[in-house]
């Protein structure tokens, strides 16, 4: 991994693989567009560790870069984006001392509002726009069909009125089979969002 000169938010290794990076595509199983910038085995995998497991907080500002500048470069229209994230339960929040996936919709909203890659888009995060009902288990290590089970059920729109008839920016960390996102993003269609772009930072496909 390269090292960043002054006001780079990503080194040059980096920003070659995010040049090559797996997207647009659409969520495993729907028709959502997802955007990601770098498959989960790539050199960008170390900030997100970094960032999850190693205090690596100061990361969320450079990797929402990244995200805010692969949406840009996706997207067709302007129109105004709602961003929300993969919610976690309270005592979770409370075990890591922050939500990964809310640092980074938070981020990536902020740097489309500041003309990232040379586009403003209007770009309001909404960080309780989902809530999760119930802790489930990890989804590490689980074949497909238990990962649907495990997240079935488990998260709620707690301001529906905020989603309906809005283009919203669904955020996570990673995007492996996409259970995850395909339930929340059920739960963002049921309450009425015209449209849903999911949008993480890493992306792989694991085989059940």
């Amino acid at each position: 991994m390269g090292v960043t000169e002054p006001g780079e938010m990503l080194c040059p290794d980096c920003e070659a693989e995010a040049a090559n990076r797996v997207a647009p595509m659409r969520l495993p199983g729907t028709e959502h567009p997802l955007v990601s910038v770098f498959p989960y085995h790539s050199q960008g995998a170390r900030i997100l560790l970094n960032l999850k497991f190693h205090g690596g907080r100061k990361y969320a500002h450079s990797v929402g870069y990244a995200m805010a500048d692969a949406l840009s470069a996706a997207m067709e229209a302007d129109e105004p984006l709602l961003f929300c994230c993969v919610p976690m339960t309270g005592a979770k929040v409370r075990a890591r001392g922050f939500n990964q996936s809310a640092l980074l919709a938070g981020a990536a909203a902020r740097w489309l509002g500041l003309e990232c890659a040379a586009r403003r888009f209007e770009a309001d995060f909404a960080p309780g726009l989902l809530e999760k009902i119930r802790e489930t288990g990890t989804q590490h290590g689980l074949p497909a069909a238990q990962r649907e089970e495990n997240v079935a059920g488990a998260y709620r729109a707690a301001e529906p009125d905020r989603v309906a008839g809005r283009r919203v920016v669904l955020c996570d960390d990673i995007c492996t089979t996409g259970s995850t996102l395909r339930e929340c993003a059920r739960v963002l269609t049921d309450a009425g969002a015209s449209e849903i772009i999911c949008l993480t930072y890493l992306y792989t496909e694991e085989k059940s």
